[in-house]
């Protein structure tokens, strides 16, 4: 595996993204956590913003938790590692996973009366 690649891994119970090289140009977890941040990028930065995909500089990490907060999904986890950075999105367990598994099921029960009905 390449260490020097961002690492994207998809498990049960949550999504897990690892960029090395860690915090960019002297931040802080702890400044990137109260929402400080600093443009790597100023190009895509400008463009983002022109597109209207930047809602506010440094305003990421609180979206990303106010929406875990109104999905009522886990919290999410910041990691600062050696050199790397990692964050972990969390799922929450479906209880009901067994009651959808006729899901599919019922889709095909569905697509066989269409056939019937066109048929026939």
């Amino acid at each position: 595996m390449d260490e020097s690649c961002i690492q994207v891994a998809v498990y049960d119970d949550r999504l897990e993204v690892t960029s090395p090289g860690g915090l960019y140009n002297g931040l802080t977890y702890e400044e990137v956590m109260n929402g400080h941040s600093k443009i790597r990028n100023k190009a895509i930065a400008n463009i983002f913003s022109q597109m209207g995909l930047v809602e506010a500089w440094g305003s990421g990490i609180k979206r990303i938790f106010n929406a875990a907060k109104e999905y009522a999904l886990p919290e999410p986890k910041f990691q600062e590692l050696d050199n790397m950075f990692r964050v972990e999105l969390f799922r929450n367990s479906f209880p009901m996973a067994s009651e959808n598994k006729n899901i599919g099921g019922t889709s095909e029960k569905h697509r066989k009366s269409l056939g019937e009905t066109r048929n026939g």
